[in-house]
Formats: structure tokens, sequence, C-alpha cells
């Protein structure tokens, strides 16, 4: 039976630590790793972890070169979020020249975030909605800061001496460049 979906405005605090007992089955992996270091497009096992609130991805972690089965990230993120879901869902994946493989998904319930409180906790991967071999686990930190809670929230960039610009949210984006104005040439 499925969960029932919640609405997550807020910010969430995720941590990935690290998966226990990871072992991928099924002769395709090997396969494709073999034919990869052969033909010299890889070395080794290349993984990641992302996640995901039900189909939307919010977070990804590094990729772990020449990963052993207890893979280590440690990566925090903080979530910006206004979403309807019922899973907070955390993917294994395994980057190769021939295109991504999920190797299990752990599934956590959003229901379970809404009092606030710090979720730390071993988590079931499963694929195919059957435990992979070895009953490997993620272990990963939650706290979700509800809207209503934050004081901050819809202020803008804020100071004791500026208030902030109020109702304003500024998304996070990768790759931008922000220049003194003494440095930019003006007409």
């Amino acid at each position: 039976m499925a969960a029932k979906p919640v609405l997550l405005h807020g910010v969430l605090h995720a941590t990935i630590y690290e998966v226990d007992r990871l072992m991928a089955g099924g002769c395709c992996i090997f396969f494709c790793k073999f034919l990869g270091e052969s033909v010299g497009f890889g070395k080794g096992s290349r993984l990641y972890a992302t996640i995901d609130l039900e189909n939307v991805r919010v977070g990804r972690t590094r990729l772990l070169e020449n990963s052993t089965k207890n893979p280590q990230w440690c990566e925090s993120f903080h979530i910006y979020c206004a979403h309807m879901t019922s899973n907070v869902v955390f993917s294994i994946k395994e980057d190769n020249a021939f295109g991504d493989k999920v190797i299990g998904r752990a599934h956590m319930p959003a229901a379970e975030l809404l009092n606030s409180e710090v979720v730390d906790r071993w988590v079931k991967i499963i694929y195919h909605n059957k435990p992979l071999h070895g009953r490997s686990k993620i272990h990963v930190k939650l706290r979700f800061f509800n809207v209503n809670q934050e004081s901050n929230w819809s202020r803008g960039i804020r100071s004791p001496e500026f208030q902030g610009v109020p109702y304003t949210f500024f998304t996070q984006r990768n790759g931008c460049r922000v220049y003194p104005l003494s440095r930019c040439s003006c007409p």
C-alpha cells in the first residue's frame, strides 16, 4: 500500500553517509564492467547516489571512482522544496560508458519528516521490490524545516542592519559568476 502524499514546503537537510554491503548482482553489470575495462572506457565502477522527491531529482552526490562494496560519500544537502510526495527516494547508480545503471533504491516515508525531528537511520535498498543480495542498506540523516518554522523564509538577503527583501526567493544555481560592481564595464 502506497503512503499518502504530504506537502514538503520548506528546507530539507539531507546527508548521505554510506552504503553497507553493496552487492550489485546480475551478469549484465559484470559483463558491462569487463567490456568497458577491456575496450578502455573505464577503470572499475563509478558509483553515485541521488535524492528524489517522488520523480523529482533534488540532489546528487559526487562520483566515487573504483568503489568498493561499502561506498562512503558523507555529503550534505540543503534542499529548498515545495513538493507533494509520499517518499524520499535514495537511488544508488553506477555510471559507465553504456549509460547509468540503477543498482537499487531506498524509500523513506515523507510523513516521518513532518515533525521536524532528526531522522538518522539505515534504510533497506531494494531493486524491483526485492532486497539486494547481501541485504544492502544506505545510511542517511534527514531533517525537514517547514516554512512556518523558518524565521528567515521569504525574507531574501538579511542582516541586522537590513531586514531583507520580503517575499523573494533566489534559486540555487551552479556555474554562475557574480562580479563586484567595480569590475563591471558600464557604457
